[in-house]
């Protein structure tokens, strides 16, 4: 479904958004002790003619450098003249955790953690002016720009030490009829995954794509490559996939490509370490192994192989570890459960 709804009332504080052209400003949110304002680049690429406005983020956790670069690129080799409508683009969406390459902004953390639960924007839309800092920045996009939006992309890499297969994540179904549509988007992306299902972190009450399904606004999130590291393969798809859903939209003209495997699944199962050691992982992504077969091994600092990881479930394999030390308790792979 192709939205008839134009962006010619479109109007942002601090974005001079004259038609066939891009334009950049610091929305500023929250200011910290010492005086220093923390500020959210945006960026508004308005096209040479009337068309949806489409809101793309990055960066919501600070190690997810790839989003950074697959957004940031995107930004940058989109021509007004050849767009039709509006792109909204945040390509960093919690400045502070950015600074550090972390997940959080871990400096807040320190002082007084309970009075800054929750730490993570993304868990906190549509945000409170009155809020803490978390809430503060998800109140800032939401309320000045996601809500001009008539769709949503949210783009995330895994945390440090894990890689993900491209995947979509997708609101709950709660949501209706947007859902459809999100799932829609996501498919024409390109992603290896689409994640549907109604529990779990992926479809949490506060998260944005949630909110925004919920008030009929296309909207999903997609994770792509491995926390902390840029890999010219990921962004290639990145940019490919994000092109494909402007086509898809009518707001860049050409056609849809079709790639990935673009496979449905219902949840992920996380398979874990029981031992503590080195990781010999023995899949790698997308492949698809077999109920039982072992997919890791554990040696221990002697050389002598400690666990044989298998696996509970036969699919397809979404992520898997990059770092080779682990404990007891921490992820090794993530297997795909197909709808």
């Amino acid at each position: 479904m192709i939205r008839t709804v134009d962006d010619r009332q479109l109007a942002i504080p601090g974005l001079n958004l004259a038609r066939g052209e891009r334009a950049q400003t610091r929305m500023r949110v929250a200011e910290l002790p010492e005086g220093t304002w923390v500020e959210l680049p945006v960026m508004a690429i308005r096209g040479s003619q009337p068309g949806p406005v489409l809101y793309l983020g990055a960066a919501f956790h600070g190690d997810e450098v790839a989003g950074v670069e697959i957004v940031g690129r995107l930004a940058s080799q989109i021509e007004p003249s050849s767009l039709r409508g509006t792109l909204l683009v945040v390509p960093v969406q919690n400045p502070l955790a950015f600074q550090v390459q972390h997940r959080y902004f871990i400096g807040h953390m320190l002082k007084s953690p309970m009075d800054q639960n929750p730490a993570d924007p993304w868990a906190s839309f549509p945000g409170d002016p009155n809020g803490n800092l978390a809430a503060l920045i998800a109140h800032a996009l939401f309320d000045r720009l996601m809500c001009h939006a008539q769709y949503m992309i949210d783009v995330h890499t895994p945390t440090t030490g894990g890689c993900y297969a491209p995947f979509a994540f997708l609101p709950p179904t709660r949501c209706g009829a947007s859902v459809a549509e999100a799932e829609a988007l996501a498919t024409v992306f390109g992603a290896d995954y689409i994640l549907a299902n109604d529990k779990g972190m992926y479809v949490g009450d506060k998260n944005p794509h949630t909110i925004l399904g919920e008030r009929g606004i296309p909207a999903f999130g997609v994770e792509i490559g491995e926390g902390g590291r840029i890999d010219e393969a990921d962004v290639t798809r990145g940019l490919k996939g994000l092109k494909n859903v402007l086509r898809h939209v009518g707001m860049l003209p050409g056609n849809v490509e079709a790639f990935g495997r673009r496979l449905v699944i219902r949840t992920m199962e996380i398979i874990r370490a029981t031992r503590g050691g080195l990781l010999h992982l023995h899949v790698g992504l997308n492949d698809d192994v077999r109920q039982g077969q072992t997919v890791a091994t554990v040696v221990n600092p002697f050389g002598e192989i400690v666990e044989e990881i298998r696996s509970r479930h036969a699919g397809p394999v979404v992520r898997i570890a990059t770092l080779p030390i682990v404990s007891s308790g921490e992820r090794v792979v993530q297997i795909g459960v197909r709808r």
